[in-house]
């Protein structure tokens, strides 16, 4: 057989051939992914929870917690926090350093440093999605899926999913989906046999419950796996829990002085669980404007995919039961949740962390396919191609301002809170993204694109003036294209775009051949 040189692995030491190719291909699904989405990225943070998150990490680096106001609480002390965890601003803290530092040095003035930080910061989350599906590879690979079926759905995971948008911003989901994925990677693989992979699950449970307190059933419910593992395959997961569990009962001592008190107030009680239930579950499952179906239309192929993992072996069992049990406590905890929508984002916020779980029995679902399952598998990857592409084009803040969504008008434990935009079919977003995206695009193609002029009192939040974010109505969300708007010389901005296509494409070549080396092996 005829490999890439360096393809081979090293003679030093026995190997597991099949594991080590895997391995190979994963890394350059990563490499690849974080280029494309480094490609397609926006260059901006700001969103009211992603402007306080990257605060957070920013007093972080001098010491303290505190953040200015905004999306903030009063402390104990008089001083104002985010109610949101820490988990990812401690994450971030070495990007939010290089960033400081690097805008320091090059002289950015003050005026354009926030804007410079948050363009270095909008891309956490690339590395974050691109880590996420190299994981997803190895795990389903693990659980037996065949190389083809195993790369198809890891690109359909990332690709026609809304985690592609989500990539794009500092929001927590895709910090909360690595974190459950590799609890349950870590957990799956230790009843397999490879009791060293629970060091997975523990850090797996550090991460989802560190970037936010109610991802701690569904990370237990990842666990599943372990009943049939050894008693020690426990420990990792155990200890993690305990340290994440000290770091919000230290956080909420520093915040609030009482170890209790999370920042979310009536939210964290069950006061806050009003909706109800089958309205909710409408609304997340199949409604217009937030359904996890419509969004994430692939998703169809888990139901059959699910009775071949159930087939596929004890723990490919167990496994199956532990992303049942997720789904099923993830759907109890925000269906009857007052703001079961998680507005203002792009399809179902509170499903995103659950959609690689739902991939692996889509993954087993595309093993072996015939021609029928890879046409369906195909439609439905193209229908979720496009709606992705709409959220990509579009940044979800402004679709929602042309809507009429934001500023929100109604209060929102309102039963009537963004009805229309959620259950009218003509509303839905996903059509408001597409006919912005159809407008703006001609828009380009006529040169008429808009224009930043610096000119008014700055929002705090967003980093430019009313007359700015009003010309940004008809923009692309594309941090190349920002550039151009702010009068950037074409020439370098087209020479880095063409450098950055032309590695992300090298990069997806040499990620085909290594995974077709892959199928092909013995």
């Amino acid at each position: 057989m005829n490999r890439p040189q360096g393809f081979l692995p090293p003679a030093t030491a026995p190997v597991d051939t099949k594991a080590w190719m895997s391995g190979q291909t994963a890394r350059w699904v990563g490499i690849t992914v974080f280029l494309v989405l480094a490609l397609t990225g926006g260059g901006r943070v700001v969103g009211s929870d992603e402007v306080t998150m990257l605060e957070l990490s920013r007093a972080m680096l001098r010491g303290g917690i505190a953040v200015p106001v905004g999306a903030t609480l009063d402390g104990h002390d008089g001083r104002h926090y985010t109610k949101n965890a820490a988990g990812q601003a401690v994450l971030a803290l070495p990007l939010v350093a290089v960033a400081e530092v690097a805008a320091a040095r090059l002289g950015v003035s003050e005026q354009h440093r926030t804007l410079a930080l948050r363009f270095a910061v909008s891309f956490f989350n690339a590395a974050v999605v691109a880590l996420l599906l190299a994981v997803f590879y190895l795990t389903v690979r693990a659980l037996g899926v065949e190389a083809p079926g195993a790369l198809d759905a890891t690109l359909m995971l990332g690709f026609t999913t809304p985690l592609w948008v989500y990539a794009k911003s500092f929001m927590a989901e895709p910090l909360q989906a690595l974190g459950l994925l590799l609890a349950l990677a870590g957990s799956a693989r230790a009843a397999l046999g490879d009791a060293r992979r629970s060091a997975w699950a523990g850090l797996g449970v550090l991460i989802a419950v560190s970037a936010k307190l109610s991802m701690l059933p569904l990370a237990l419910a990842c666990l599943v796996p372990l009943t049939r593992a050894r008693w020690t395959c426990w420990i990792p997961p155990a200890l993690m829990l305990a340290l994440a569990l000290a770091g919000h009962a230290a956080y909420n001592q520093a915040r609030f002085g009482t170890l209790w008190e999370t920042g979310y107030g009536a939210q964290a009680t069950l006061a806050a669980y009003t909706t109800p239930v089958l309205t909710g579950l409408y609304g997340l499952l199949v409604s217009s404007g937030k359904g996890v179906m419509w969004f994430a239309p692939a998703l169809w192929l888990a139901i059959p995919g699910a009775f071949t993992l159930a087939r596929s072996g004890a723990a490919q069992a167990r496994t199956g039961i532990a992303i049942g049990v997720a789904w099923a406590l993830a759907l109890a905890i925000y269906a009857k949740f007052e703001h079961w929508a998680g507005d203002g984002s792009f399809g179902p916020r509170y499903l995103v962390p659950l959609l690689p779980l739902a991939f692996v029995p889509v993954a087993f679902f595309l093993h072996r396919a015939g021609r029928w399952r890879r046409a369906l598998a195909t439609l439905l990857a193209t229908a979720g191609l496009a709606v992705q592409i709409g959220g990509v084009a579009i940044y979800f803040g402004a679709q929602m301002r042309e809507a009429g969504d934001y500023p929100y008008t109604r209060a929102l434990n309102d039963p009537a809170f963004m009805h229309e935009s959620h259950f009218e079919p003509r509303s839905s977003p996903i059509l408001g993204h597409w006919r912005m995206l159809v407008r703006n695009g001609r828009e380009h193609l006529d040169r008429k694109l808009p224009r930043l002029t610096g000119g008014g009192e700055a929002d705090p939040r967003v980093g430019i003036g009313t007359a700015d974010q009003d010309a940004l109505l008809h923009a692309l969300d594309f941090w190349w294209l920002y550039m151009l708007y702010a009068g950037l010389s074409p020439l370098s901005v087209v020479a880095g775009l063409l450098l950055l296509l032309f590695t992300a494409g090298w990069a997806a070549l040499r990620m085909l051949v290594i995974a077709d080396e892959e199928a092909r092996a013995p």
